[in-house]
């Protein structure tokens, strides 16, 4: 979080009395390198001794308002105003300063943030009988088998909502330099899958999400949110889960940010044919990101850990994944996007039938386009390729998916 800062004159009042000048340019400094606590203290150490120093003071009040600290900002930079002997254009340049900081006190008022996604599509699947991925939601393993031994292709209507909320509150703490801003973040989502032909492979997924989060007008924010998610497949309710996912970003400079994830979840499977896949899922993620030419061109890569404690040996497997991705924003109104990765597991139980443990690599290629229209209106378009290997036969397959959506915002 940005928050804009106007260069505040020298006034008639400064004098080299105290030998000032020595902590005014550590203060100075000290702002300058991202350390707007430590150029408090340093202000506050030449007014304590030097309280007519009023470029102190103003500087005082820019680190303030960089602290978000706009009652103290307001009131350093009204003390200023008020000494008779202040220029009169140090009195224009204090009049802007505090238009300033009242637009962003303003804008971080506690408050609420609402937001509604609708979209409808058309998916094409050439291998729907492999079961839903977790390009959907996190099945990571739990594939539904072949049901014969050749592929079917079929279409599918895909139909999406969701509901975001935002609570900001007026809580503020200081995070070293930093000053981080607590908000509480919620969202509902419905997903619902329908195929063409193949009903016994529809999809449905509501998910519900809750959480604190914190952003900074520094380098960092992160959130941690609960979330909930219950599974249908064809007719049946397949799973409940519910977990935890904090995230962490660190912005490195130069338009880089370096992002730390994390997973708890506990899945719950409902259907008695299923209940040894009953399971703890747990998965830590790193990924660096970097953007270029304005951040039009974007570019990201990472990698994560992680291991399903199910119930059986079959169905308990670790493993690891990494990607690369890149997106471009060639108009203000498109942007295409690309990303590639390939994720391993290793079970720990033999597989009935072949009496061998599952070791499988998956890949996956995605190319897609985003085309914004006015109004929050867009047009989605991907393809996807996905290519399984294991040394158990029923868990090879090739797939492709065919997607085209429309999404409206409110």
């Amino acid at each position: 979080m940005a928050v804009g800062m106007i260069s505040l004159p020298a006034t008639a009042a400064d004098d080299e009395a105290f030998n000032a000048e020595e902590f005014f340019k550590k203060g100075m400094q000290e702002r300058e390198d991202g350390k707007p606590y430590s150029a408090i203290e340093s202000f506050q150490t030449i007014l304590s001794n030097e309280p007519s120093l009023n470029r102190a003071r103003l500087e005082l009040a820019v680190a303030y308002l960089q602290t978000l600290q706009f009652e103290e900002a307001e009131a350093e930079a009204q003390k200023v105003l008020d000494d008779p002997n202040t220029p009169d254009n140090v009195r224009i340049s204090i009049l802007a300063f505090l238009a300033q900081v009242k637009s962003d006190s303003d804008s971080l008022l506690p408050g609420h943030t609402t937001k509604f996604t609708a979209s409808a599509g058309l998916l094409y699947d050439t291998n729907v009988n492999i079961g839903p991925r977790n390009d959907v939601v996190n099945v990571g393993g739990q594939l539904v088998p072949l049901i014969s031994g050749q592929p079917v292709e079929d279409f599918a209507y895909v139909i999406s909502l969701g509901l975001d909320h935002s609570y900001r509150t007026d809580k503020r703490m200081q995070i070293g330099e930093n000053t981080g801003l607590l908000l509480w973040q919620s969202g509902a989502a419905v997903y619902n899958r329908t195929h063409d032909t193949e009903g016994e492979f529809d999809l449905g997924v509501l998910s519900f999400r809750t959480g604190p989060a914190v952003v900074t007008n520094g380098s960092f924010r992160g959130s941690a949110p609960i979330v909930f998610d219950s599974i249908f497949l064809g007719d049946n309710l397949l799973a409940h889960y519910i977990g935890v996912q904090p995230t962490l970003t660190w912005s490195l400079g130069d338009n880089v940010e370096l992002t730390t994830s994390f997973e708890a979840t506990k899945r719950n499977f409902k259907q008695s044919d299923d209940e040894q896949r009953d399971a703890e899922y747990y998965a830590a993620g790193v990924s660096l990101g970097k953007g270029y030419n304005n951040n039009t061109v974007a570019v990201q890569g990472g990698l994560k850990l992680f291991s399903n404690d199910a119930e059986i040996g079959r169905y308990t497997y670790t493993g690891n994944e990494i990607f690369i991705g890149a997106n471009w924003q060639f108009k203000p109104e498109a942007l295409t996007f690309a990303r590639y990765s390939e994720s391993r597991s290793e079970y720990d139980g033999n597989e009935p039938v072949f009496d061998i443990k599952r070791d499988e690599t998956e890949r996956q290629l995605q190319l897609g386009m985003i085309y914004e229209f006015e109004n929050e209106l867009s047009l989605n378009g991907s393809v996807s390729y996905t290519k399984n290997e294991s040394n158990v036969d029923t868990f090879d397959y090739d797939r492709y998916q065919y997607n085209l959506s429309v999404t409206k915002s409110y």
